[in-house]
Protein backbone atom coordinates (compact mmCIF):
# COMPACT_ATOMS: atom_id res chain seq x y z
CA UNK A 1 0.00 0.00 0.00
CA UNK A 2 1.33 3.57 -0.98
CA UNK A 3 1.83 6.06 1.45
CA UNK A 4 -0.98 7.85 -0.59
CA UNK A 5 -3.66 5.48 0.33
CA UNK A 6 -2.23 4.45 3.96
CA UNK A 7 -3.76 6.59 6.95
CA UNK A 8 -2.22 9.59 7.97
CA UNK A 9 -1.23 7.88 11.32
CA UNK A 10 -0.03 4.95 9.23
CA UNK A 11 1.94 7.43 6.65
CA UNK A 12 3.51 9.36 9.95
CA UNK A 13 4.30 7.09 12.05
CA UNK A 14 4.83 3.85 10.58
CA UNK A 15 7.17 5.00 7.86
CA UNK A 16 11.08 4.77 8.69
CA UNK A 17 13.78 6.55 6.96
CA UNK A 18 16.82 8.73 8.15
CA UNK A 19 15.22 11.90 5.49
CA UNK A 20 19.01 13.71 6.64
CA UNK A 21 17.99 16.45 3.76
CA UNK A 22 14.92 17.52 5.70
CA UNK A 23 16.36 17.13 9.27
CA UNK A 24 19.50 19.31 8.17
CA UNK A 25 17.11 21.56 7.03
CA UNK A 26 14.99 21.92 9.78
CA UNK A 27 18.66 22.09 12.01
CA UNK A 28 20.03 25.21 9.70
CA UNK A 29 16.59 26.84 10.23
CA UNK A 30 16.48 26.37 14.14
CA UNK A 31 20.06 27.52 14.39
CA UNK A 32 19.43 30.66 12.92
CA UNK A 33 16.23 31.00 14.89
CA UNK A 34 19.10 31.08 17.87
CA UNK A 35 21.41 33.50 16.33
CA UNK A 36 18.60 36.06 15.77
CA UNK A 37 17.67 35.70 19.67
CA UNK A 38 21.28 36.53 20.19
CA UNK A 39 21.82 39.44 17.49
CA UNK A 40 18.50 40.75 19.19
CA UNK A 41 19.77 40.29 22.57
CA UNK A 42 23.00 41.05 22.71
CA UNK A 43 24.20 42.51 19.38
CA UNK A 44 21.80 45.88 18.78
CA UNK A 45 18.73 43.88 16.94
CA UNK A 46 16.08 45.16 19.81
CA UNK A 47 16.76 48.79 18.70
CA UNK A 48 16.85 47.67 14.88
CA UNK A 49 13.69 46.01 15.06
CA UNK A 50 11.99 48.68 17.44
CA UNK A 51 13.29 51.43 14.73
CA UNK A 52 11.13 49.31 12.25
CA UNK A 53 7.75 49.90 14.49
CA UNK A 54 9.02 53.49 15.06
CA UNK A 55 8.87 52.83 18.67
CA UNK A 56 12.03 52.38 21.49
CA UNK A 57 12.18 49.01 23.72
CA UNK A 58 13.57 48.71 27.02
CA UNK A 59 16.29 46.15 28.16
CA UNK A 60 15.41 42.80 29.41
CA UNK A 61 18.20 42.44 32.96
CA UNK A 62 21.18 40.77 31.98
CA UNK A 63 20.14 37.97 33.88
CA UNK A 64 16.71 37.77 31.94
CA UNK A 65 18.54 38.40 28.60
CA UNK A 66 21.27 35.40 29.38
CA UNK A 67 18.70 33.11 30.59
CA UNK A 68 16.63 33.20 27.79
CA UNK A 69 19.02 32.76 25.42
CA UNK A 70 20.42 29.57 27.28
CA UNK A 71 16.77 28.36 27.07
CA UNK A 72 16.63 28.87 23.50
CA UNK A 73 19.64 27.25 23.05
CA UNK A 74 19.63 24.14 24.80
CA UNK A 75 16.36 23.42 23.57
CA UNK A 76 18.09 23.95 19.50
CA UNK A 77 20.59 21.37 21.37
CA UNK A 78 18.48 18.63 22.36
CA UNK A 79 16.67 18.87 18.81
CA UNK A 80 20.07 17.75 17.58
CA UNK A 81 19.75 14.53 19.20
CA UNK A 82 16.33 13.99 19.29
CA UNK A 83 16.30 14.03 15.53
CA UNK A 84 19.65 12.32 14.31
CA UNK A 85 19.82 10.11 17.57
CA UNK A 86 16.51 8.92 18.67
CA UNK A 87 13.70 9.67 16.36
CA UNK A 88 13.65 7.14 13.31
CA UNK A 89 10.56 7.56 11.64
CA UNK A 90 10.19 9.53 8.52
CA UNK A 91 9.89 13.21 8.20
CA UNK A 92 7.97 14.78 5.14
CA UNK A 93 9.36 17.83 3.80
CA UNK A 94 5.47 19.23 4.90
CA UNK A 95 6.44 18.30 8.76
CA UNK A 96 10.15 19.60 8.27
CA UNK A 97 8.37 23.47 7.23
CA UNK A 98 5.84 23.12 9.64
CA UNK A 99 7.99 22.79 12.58
CA UNK A 100 10.43 24.84 11.29
CA UNK A 101 8.46 28.08 11.27
CA UNK A 102 6.90 27.11 14.71
CA UNK A 103 10.38 27.30 16.07
CA UNK A 104 10.65 30.28 15.12
CA UNK A 105 7.55 31.49 16.04
CA UNK A 106 8.24 30.46 19.41
CA UNK A 107 11.90 31.92 19.80
CA UNK A 108 10.56 34.88 18.62
CA UNK A 109 7.71 35.23 21.05
CA UNK A 110 9.95 34.56 24.03
CA UNK A 111 12.83 36.87 22.44
CA UNK A 112 10.66 39.43 21.76
CA UNK A 113 8.58 40.02 25.28
CA UNK A 114 10.89 38.68 27.52
CA UNK A 115 13.78 40.19 25.79
CA UNK A 116 12.03 43.75 26.51
CA UNK A 117 11.15 43.09 29.92
CA UNK A 118 12.82 45.12 32.00
CA UNK A 119 11.50 43.92 35.79
CA UNK A 120 13.86 42.01 37.73
CA UNK A 121 14.51 38.64 38.26
CA UNK A 122 12.01 37.31 40.50
CA UNK A 123 10.93 33.44 42.47
CA UNK A 124 8.41 33.02 38.83
CA UNK A 125 11.56 33.29 36.62
CA UNK A 126 13.59 30.19 39.13
CA UNK A 127 10.15 28.26 39.10
CA UNK A 128 9.75 28.66 35.11
CA UNK A 129 13.70 27.45 35.18
CA UNK A 130 13.27 24.63 36.93
CA UNK A 131 9.57 23.84 35.16
CA UNK A 132 11.94 24.28 32.10
CA UNK A 133 14.70 21.64 33.31
CA UNK A 134 11.75 18.97 34.18
CA UNK A 135 10.47 19.11 31.07
CA UNK A 136 13.64 18.91 29.12
CA UNK A 137 14.11 15.53 31.06
CA UNK A 138 10.96 14.24 30.83
CA UNK A 139 10.72 14.86 26.86
CA UNK A 140 14.46 13.35 26.04
CA UNK A 141 14.45 11.01 29.13
CA UNK A 142 11.42 9.25 28.19
CA UNK A 143 12.56 8.90 24.36
CA UNK A 144 16.17 7.88 24.95
CA UNK A 145 14.06 5.19 27.56
CA UNK A 146 12.27 4.04 24.40
CA UNK A 147 14.81 4.36 22.67
CA UNK A 148 17.48 2.21 24.11
CA UNK A 149 14.00 -0.77 24.55
CA UNK A 150 13.77 -0.85 20.90
CA UNK A 151 17.73 -1.76 20.66
CA UNK A 152 16.99 -4.96 22.30
CA UNK A 153 16.07 -8.00 20.06
CA UNK A 154 13.53 -9.48 22.78
CA UNK A 155 11.42 -6.21 22.71
CA UNK A 156 10.55 -6.70 18.94
CA UNK A 157 6.86 -6.12 18.61
CA UNK A 158 6.16 -5.43 22.15
CA UNK A 159 4.83 -1.49 23.21
CA UNK A 160 6.55 -0.04 25.62
CA UNK A 161 4.90 0.95 28.90
CA UNK A 162 7.80 1.36 31.38
CA UNK A 163 9.78 4.22 32.73
CA UNK A 164 8.40 7.54 32.24
CA UNK A 165 5.85 5.98 29.99
CA UNK A 166 4.04 4.77 33.21
CA UNK A 167 3.01 8.04 34.60
CA UNK A 168 1.80 9.26 30.95
CA UNK A 169 0.96 7.34 28.07
CA UNK A 170 2.61 10.31 25.99
CA UNK A 171 4.73 11.90 28.35
CA UNK A 172 7.30 13.27 25.84
CA UNK A 173 4.46 15.68 24.58
CA UNK A 174 4.02 16.80 28.30
CA UNK A 175 7.20 17.31 29.01
CA UNK A 176 7.06 19.92 26.10
CA UNK A 177 4.34 21.08 27.16
CA UNK A 178 6.11 21.63 30.67
CA UNK A 179 9.47 23.00 29.76
CA UNK A 180 7.75 25.62 27.40
CA UNK A 181 5.23 26.58 30.03
CA UNK A 182 8.83 26.91 32.71
CA UNK A 183 10.09 28.98 28.98
CA UNK A 184 7.08 31.13 29.34
CA UNK A 185 7.75 31.93 33.16
CA UNK A 186 11.23 32.74 32.57
CA UNK A 187 10.11 35.66 30.02
CA UNK A 188 8.02 37.18 32.95
CA UNK A 189 5.40 38.45 29.72
CA UNK A 190 1.95 36.89 30.17
CA UNK A 191 1.66 36.79 26.45
CA UNK A 192 4.00 33.90 26.47
CA UNK A 193 1.65 31.85 27.86
CA UNK A 194 0.24 31.74 24.50
CA UNK A 195 2.66 29.38 22.96
CA UNK A 196 2.48 26.47 25.50
CA UNK A 197 -1.29 26.77 25.34
CA UNK A 198 -1.08 26.42 21.41
CA UNK A 199 0.99 23.31 21.88
CA UNK A 200 -1.02 21.31 24.38
CA UNK A 201 -4.04 22.29 21.91
CA UNK A 202 -1.91 20.87 19.31
CA UNK A 203 -1.00 17.53 21.55
CA UNK A 204 -3.77 16.98 22.65
CA UNK A 205 -6.63 17.46 19.54
CA UNK A 206 -3.98 16.43 16.93
CA UNK A 207 -0.74 14.39 17.54
CA UNK A 208 -2.24 12.77 20.47
CA UNK A 209 -5.24 11.25 18.60
CA UNK A 210 -3.07 10.77 15.57
CA UNK A 211 -0.41 8.64 17.42
CA UNK A 212 -2.79 6.63 19.35
CA UNK A 213 -4.72 5.61 16.07
CA UNK A 214 -1.82 4.30 15.02
CA UNK A 215 -0.59 2.41 18.17
CA UNK A 216 -3.84 0.43 18.10
CA UNK A 217 -3.84 -0.94 15.02
CA UNK A 218 -0.02 -1.78 15.39
CA UNK A 219 -0.04 -2.94 19.05
CA UNK A 220 -3.92 -4.96 19.14
CA UNK A 221 -4.29 -5.66 22.74
CA UNK A 222 -1.77 -4.26 24.45
CA UNK A 223 -2.34 -0.60 23.53
CA UNK A 224 -6.19 -1.02 24.81
CA UNK A 225 -4.51 -2.23 28.42
CA UNK A 226 -2.10 0.51 28.92
CA UNK A 227 -4.78 2.86 27.83
CA UNK A 228 -6.82 1.52 30.34
CA UNK A 229 -4.90 1.58 32.99
CA UNK A 230 -2.38 4.86 31.95
CA UNK A 231 -2.92 8.58 31.57
CA UNK A 232 -2.95 10.04 28.45
CA UNK A 233 -1.07 13.19 28.96
CA UNK A 234 -0.91 14.80 32.48
CA UNK A 235 0.80 12.22 34.99
CA UNK A 236 -1.94 11.29 37.49
CA UNK A 237 -4.41 13.85 36.21
CA UNK A 238 -5.27 13.21 32.63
Amino acid sequence: MSDEKKPASEALYGSKSRSTPQKITMQLLSWCAVAAVAWFEFAGGREVVAGWFGTSWPAATPTRAALLFACSTIYAARLVVTQFYLIKRTMPWSECATISVWLWVIHSTMIGFGGTNAAPISVVTWIGLALYGLGSYLNTGSEVGLHVCKLRPENKGKLYTEGLFAYSMHINFFGDFTLFTGFALVSGVVWTAAVPLIMASLFLFVNIPMLDEYLAKRYVGQFEAYAAKTKKFFPFVY
